[in-house]
């Protein structure tokens, strides 16, 4: 045996037995070892419950604590997974409100407490569970830190409502609060610091981290947040144009089709808690009103409500809960549109033929406003001017702002008047990601890569747990990524000090004037206005790039002397711009006359505030109007314009 097998076998050696098992208020719980990628053993305490099992009368309703036990309880395998409308699992039940907690070693001669994770699973609150297989906690937790993963209801069972205070809905929000007290409550036992417990979470996870933080009962149970593509702010994270009741009178007249449109909620909760959960399950795949229910705003208001006013406003008034946030969005979250393209041109054909497609559910356009012209407004943001072999690309842009990034960037915008916030877009494209779609004219990182950066995953078309056979740029854009989430949880910061791995870049905060954020890809940089490519320097020409074609530089890196060396297309460009320029010097218009082949025999328009016309100088020169508007911005501009309010999002 080598040197390290005996330091790994005398590690085990010393974790006495007793470490192993852990006294919470419930009773005592038997963990078991794990063993890292890198063979750093860990401590696991996997299917705790943290709630009573929702069944019968608690079907549909608020979780209650879980109760105590007699003995050990076996802690040494993932508990039941919660019904997914999506996916068919042998362990789903109702019976699913579980837990599991991972801790670094930790002897009882140790009696440091470490900063604590709690992670939310994603999966639009229809699917999704928190399996070690899934998101096996190795890469994170060699940072020693403890880590809290859970399961929480989903689909019928999770978000059913009957619009009133017999099914209120939300269950599986309250659910995932029930998991933050349990945790508050209870991680002191596993060697957790309670004072210092951040909640993270990814898509609905991290929608759902948003929620939390919307909802006050949860105050003083972490100090801060991380989410990562997702918000409440998004259209598809709450009900949106469909009336609870409907869906849940849907949903019953799968099992009886005679039911009543006017039948009351309390014979509806009868009728559905007498039905077998499998066959909910079953049924909730055949609804047509919607595909599945979601969070929903709670009427009348009651002490375990969770939402009683619409996320928008409870954020735009700084009513929430003020923790540090690190948040943000992957370079396109929908290219993975890009893998059927004539699915993709199909849906571009129909937007392009009526562009009132492009308006987003959630944008009531304003009485007296014509839909149509708005509709092209939205699109002409995208698609006015585009190259016919990019527009697919920049209907796959348009896609990734209006389901994911617009409402990300908005909830990070809105939450900078009242804590600190740090954004971050993550970039790099690596086969760990495990998507690889490229379409011309968009971005490359699919919703979810990140997470396989941060999580272990082991499936049967997927595993990252042999890192050695992945690209170094790919391992190291995971130490970098794990480096800084774990920062965070630590220190509020995500680089508290400058680090080599991290490129000694120091990591600015968010805020209204510059937006400054993180772009994650080869290298680590610091950028301005997220998502905007045609801010300067975001759309592919540097900044001062164009001085270059002005002056004649000669220094260590760069010279411009000796323009032989150069293509004739640059040296067209600096005739060309040097002409205008010296024109405008010499008769205050760059175009005195058409008589210039070198300039096209083109006349430079006005700009003016009925046409806003404009040169574009590129391979060739070309006039054209209005500018790009950075998309954020200019999505600022349609809802502030054309959209009623109150705003539900944005």
């Amino acid at each position: 045996m080598n040197l390290l097998g005996i330091l790994i076998l005398l590690k085990f050696i010393f974790v006495r037995s007793d470490d192993l098992t852990v006294k919470i208020e419930q009773g005592i719980l038997q963990g078991h070892l794990l063993n890292t990628p890198s063979d750093k053993p860990f401590r696991a305490f996997q299917g705790v419950p943290y709630a009573q099992p929702p069944v019968g009368s608690l079907r549909f309703q608020s979780p209650k604590p879980p109760l105590s036990w007699e003995g050990i309880r076996d802690a040494t395998e993932d508990g039941n997974v919660c019904f997914a409308i999506t996916t068919d699992l042998p362990t789903e039940s109702e019976d699913c409100l579980y837990l599991n907690v991972y801790t670094p070693i930790l002897t009882n001669d140790n009696k440091t407490q470490l900063p604590v994770m709690l992670w939310i699973h994603g999966g639009g609150f229809t699917h999704g569970h928190s399996r070690y297989n899934s998101t096996g906690p190795d890469f994170l937790i060699e940072h020693d830190i403890v880590i809290v993963t859970l399961n929480y209801r989903l689909g019928p069972f999770g978000f059913l409502s009957t619009g009133d205070d017999v099914i209120p809905g939300n269950a599986g929000l309250k659910d995932q609060a029930a998991a933050i007290k349990w945790t508050f409550e209870n991680i002191r036992a596993f060697g957790g610091d309670r004072a210092k417990i951040t909640i993270a979470g990814q898509s609905a996870g991290s929608a759902s981290i948003g929620f939390q933080l919307l909802h006050k009962n949860n105050e003083g149970y972490f100090r801060g947040a991380i989410m990562q593509s997702g918000s409440p702010l998004n259209m598809w994270s709450y009900m949106l144009g469909v009336d609870p009741k409907a869906y849940t009178i849907d949903l019953a007249r799968q099992f009886n089709s005679s039911i009543p449109s006017n039948i009351t909620s309390a014979s509806l909760l009868n009728f559905l808690v007498s039905l077998d959960g499998k066959d909910i399950d079953i049924a909730s795949t055949k609804t047509t009103i919607a595909s599945a229910p979601l969070p929903v705003i709670e009427s009348p208001v009651k002490d375990d409500s969770f939402i009683t006013t619409s996320q928008y406003e409870l954020l735009q008034t700084g009513n929430f809960i003020r923790v540090p946030l690190l948040i943000g969005t992957n370079s396109e979250e929908e290219i993975h549109q890009g893998g059927d393209l004539d699915n993709l041109a199909a849906m571009l054909k129909k937007y392009e033929d009526n562009p009132t497609n492009f308006i987003p559910d959630n944008f009531e356009v304003v009485d007296g406003a014509n839909v149509t012209e708005v509709g092209k407004s939205i699109r002409d943001l995208y698609l006015e001017g585009v190259p016919d072999d990019e527009r697919l690309g920049h209907m796959i842009r348009f896609l990734s702002h209006d389901r994911f990034t617009r409402a990300v960037i908005k909830h990070a915008d809105l939450s900078v008047n009242y804590t600190k916030v740090f954004f971050y877009v993550f970039s790099y494209d690596g086969p760990l990601g495990n998507v690889n779609i490229t379409v011309k004219g968009a971005d490359k990182i699919d919703h979810g890569e990140e997470s396989k950066y941060m999580w272990k995953k082991i499936g049967e078309t997927y595993s990252n747990d042999d890192l050695s056979k992945f690209p170094v740029s790919d391992v190291l854009t995971l130490r970098r990524l794990n480096l800084m989430w774990t920062n965070f949880i630590k220190h509020l910061h995500p680089t508290p000090v400058r680090s080599e791995l991290l490129q000694n870049l120091r990591w600015p905060l968010f805020e209204s004037d510059e937006y400054r954020y993180m772009d994650i890809d080869d290298k680590l940089e610091i950028k301005n206005k997220p998502k905007c490519p045609y801010y300067d320097g975001a759309d592919k020409i540097d900044h001062a790039e164009d001085t270059k074609y002005e002056w004649m530089h000669i220094g260590d890196t760069y010279s411009n002397n000796d323009l032989s060396k150069y293509p004739p297309s640059d040296g067209l460009t600096l005739h060309r711009l040097t002409l205008l320029w010296t024109n405008f010097v010499k008769y205050l218009n760059p175009t005195p006359d058409e008589s210039s082949d070198l300039l096209q025999n083109l006349l430079w328009p006005l700009f003016t505030n009925d046409e806003y016309s404009y040169v574009d100088i590129g391979d060739d020169l070309v006039v054209k109007k209005k500018p790009k508007t950075p998309y954020y911005e200019a999505w600022r501009n349609f809802y502030e314009n054309w959209a009623k309010k109150p705003f539900i999002t944005f």
